[in-house]
């Protein structure tokens, strides 16, 4: 298991002169509030909270059926160990998905999960739940525990319990839109578990988002009534002029990690110094927010 460098040197290094300070916008900056693990291609296990006796465990867009010729493929023994919830994704709270792409997602092995794994939860744009209530081994007894999440581009979901956690999510456009994919449901999970005194670890999967930051102007108030630790977002946000005020203010989030990396890393990525995810078992930490 690879353990990345410390987010520090890394994250928002650059930010605009008239921006807020981190010290401003981070009244709590030297805490840990979990770690992220990725799985591959856009999958990451999130394990929030305090210590390891009293974290959560998720798994953001673990299984997927494609690669399109381009993305690392997810071999037998890791499909299994997801599945069947082998160390380490062993104790999962819950599974989400952010969209029913196939290179985010599968209906059969994700049905074979919930049956393996009878306290497990999933939480998926309602897209995918129905493509999973098509498979031929779905059982009525599995929509207890999946949560359906049906949202316009824009809105934003009531905030919810689950193990101790707080769930939270919106929608926005797929990248690409309105050109490609205008249709698809993709949901951004932000998920926050409390990590200390008065502190919470809370981390963000953005799916397939369109970095455009007009897309998240009506999410304004959902996004900056909390900071989070961690941004999990698609590669080709880094290669947008304003990266760092799309993370740090409008996504208000501390730190960035790039995930959705080809199975051949681009140079950019190569050549840069952010944190990007491109192999299995590559960990990274991230600072506890304020309540």
């Amino acid at each position: 298991m690879t353990v990345l460098l410390a987010f520090a040197a890394l994250a928002l290094a650059g930010c605009a002169a008239d921006a807020q300070s981190d010290a401003e916008r981070d009244p709590v900056t030297t805490e840990i509030g979990g770690t992220a693990t990725s799985i591959l291609n856009a999958g990451v296990m999130a394990e929030i909270g305090e210590d390891e006796n009293a974290s959560v465990k998720f798994l953001f867009d673990p299984l997927y059926d494609d690669h399109f010729g381009s993305l690392e493929q997810l071999t037998p023994e890791l499909i299994e160990a997801i599945i069947s919830g082998a160390p380490p994704y062993d104790s999962v709270d819950a599974v989400f998905v952010s969209h029913a792409h196939g290179d985010h997602f599968s209906a059969s092995m994700l049905t074979r999960m919930l049956a393996e794994q009878p306290d497990l939860v999933l939480i998926a744009p309602a897209q995918a739940v129905e493509r999973m209530r098509e498979d031929s081994n779905w059982d009525a007894g599995f929509a207890a525990r999946s949560r359906s999440i049906a949202l316009e581009n824009g809105e934003a979901h009531e905030a919810f319990d689950l193990a101790g956690a707080t769930i939270e999510a919106f929608r926005s456009p797929h990248n690409g839109w309105p050109e490609r994919h205008s249709n698809v449901h993709n949901i951004t999970f932000r998920v926050s578990a409390p990590a200390g005194d008065r502190i919470v670890g809370r981390v963000m999967h953005l799916g397939d988002a369109d970095p455009f930051a007009e897309h998240y102007a009506a999410l304004e108030e959902f996004l900056q009534a909390r900071r989070s630790g961690l941004a999990m977002v698609p590669f080709w946000f880094y290669r947008e002029d304003n990266l760092e005020a799309l993370i740090g203010e409008t996504l208000n989030a501390s730190e960035a990690v790039a995930m959705h990396v080809p199975a051949r890393v681009p140079q950019d990525l190569r050549d840069g110094e952010r944190a990007y995810f491109s192999g299995v078992g590559e960990v990274l930490e991230f600072t506890a927010t304020s309540e």
